[in-house]
């Protein structure tokens, strides 16, 4: 009797039916395919880049798809170090006896690798994941062009770059697409995918249908700066960020936005992504969308001290050795930002402001179809940068409070901290109506 109870009262929560809802709408995108085309049958794929990116969509490739691939790289050893990622993961696999040493085998002869296109002209997808530079990635379509067949599809990995410039040389731009990853690769769930004006139905298709084989959950996006997970992640980070100008403490921060659900807090995070590669997304937003998008000056001294985040062992934290890995806040961060730490906001103060420039921006991207519904908006943010799963996603939990008291509350932190809350027409509209964001 306790139990039924217990699970009647759980059942009729607002964090149950956001779960459910959650569950129903990953269910339900697994049936889709994305266009209005048959998909290509893939017995082949190629992987440009044998860094930290390119390995792990080699063996999510080869591992969970069951697909020869191939890597290339300019020097050996990244060829050797995206074999070795994949070895190490499948070892971890055979040590708790979830595949015997064999299957480890079998699986780690699918992958193979070189310095040159031996090989590449049977692949019938070729996924480019190199860092962010747009001649190079054109270079690359070029070489892929010249080295595959006629079919071959070109997939950038890439975060930021439009990809109608990556396939503005191309000879067959209907065969490029945007696939973007999240890292690490092997864990995170969500990739989106971006085609551009010009990419065909059945490249489209056969992409979407690849991630899936991968075992992701793909989101189709429109080709714009930053597409969706960046564009909404990146005001989010801003805004910790400035409290972080304000005094407000590294731990104290990070802290905040984890109390209200979030797996690691925004300046961790940006650690984790690299600071460097934050660094390089932000002009592209600003360019695209203004000065809401602009990242607070002082933080080129960061840059500046050759803090990069992890990669480096030096960022917002410090990373050492130890049995927790040695993390902890650098306190030498403090002076090279000009800033004495001193706790002024209360931890929902600062959720409140991060969470409510992401909602924002989130609302922006609906309005402006860069996300084709609702759905996909949770499903991207839950999926993509761990926003509170019971909350179900930016737009259930804005449907939940009310258009209105989102447009409120907006208004009330631009009264208080300036023009970058400015509640969006999106918001407005729902507001003046009182409708809802509508979730398929």
């Amino acid at each position: 009797r306790a139990e039924a109870r217990a699970f009647g009262e759980l059942a009729m929560t607002p964090q149950s039916a956001a779960l459910r809802g959650l569950f129903f709408a990953s269910t339900a995108m697994k049936k889709e395919t994305g266009a209005e085309a048959e998909p290509r049958t893939l017995r082949q794929v190629g992987i440009l880049g044998g860094g930290l990116m390119g390995g792990g969509i080699a063996s999510v490739t080869a591992i969970n798809a069951g697909l020869p691939v191939r890597i290339k790289d300019i020097h050996l050893q990244g060829v050797n170090h995206a074999l070795k990622a994949s070895w190490e993961g499948l070892s971890k696999k055979v040590k708790r006896r979830q595949i015997s040493a064999a299957q480890r085998q079998q699986q780690m002869a699918r992958m193979t690798g070189g310095t040159d296109y031996q090989g590449f002209a049977q692949r019938d997808l070729v996924i480019e994941a190199l860092f962010e530079d747009l001649p190079l990635k054109q270079q690359m379509v070029a070489e892929v062009e010249a080295h595959c067949a006629p079919h071959a599809i070109f997939a950038s990995n890439t975060s930021s770059l439009p990809i109608a410039d990556i396939a503005a040389q191309a000879q067959r731009p209907e065969n490029v697409i945007g696939l973007h990853y999240f890292s690490p690769v092997e864990k995170m769930p969500l990739v989106e995918v971006i085609p551009h004006a010009g990419t065909s139905q059945q490249t489209l298709a056969t992409t979407v249908a690849l991630a899936k084989k991968q075992g992701k959950t793909p989101i189709v996006v429109a080709d714009r700066a930053g597409f969706y997970v960046n564009r909404i992640l990146a005001p989010y980070i801003n805004e910790a960020m400035r409290c972080l100008l304000e005094g407000e403490s590294v731990e104290h921060i990070d802290r905040a936005l984890v109390r209200a659900g979030f797996p690691v807090g925004p300046i961790q995070l940006l650690d984790e992504v690299g600071i460097d590669v934050g660094s390089k997304i932000t002009p592209v937003l600003q360019q695209a969308y203004g000065e809401r998008f602009a990242a607070p000056a002082a933080f080129e001294a960061v840059l500046k001290d050759d803090r990069k985040g992890r990669k480096n062992g030096k960022g917002f934290y410090l990373y050492g050795g130890g049995r927790r890995g040695g993390k902890k806040p650098d306190p030498a961060i403090y002076p090279l930002l000009g800033v004495q730490p001193a706790a002024k906001l209360s931890e929902a103060q600062i959720a409140e402001r991060c969470m409510m420039m992401m909602l924002n921006e989130a609302a922006r991207c609906l309005d402006e179809g860069v996300i084709r519904s609702a759905r996909d908006g949770d499903v991207g943010a839950v999926f993509g940068i761990g926003f509170p799963p019971f909350l179900g996603g930016p737009f259930r939990y804005m449907n939940q409070r009310g258009a209105a008291d989102i447009a409120q509350t907006l208004r009330a932190l631009m009264r208080q901290y300036g023009d970058r809350f400015a509640p969006c027409e999106a918001l407005l509209e729902a507001e003046e109506q009182g409708r809802k964001f509508y979730i398929s």
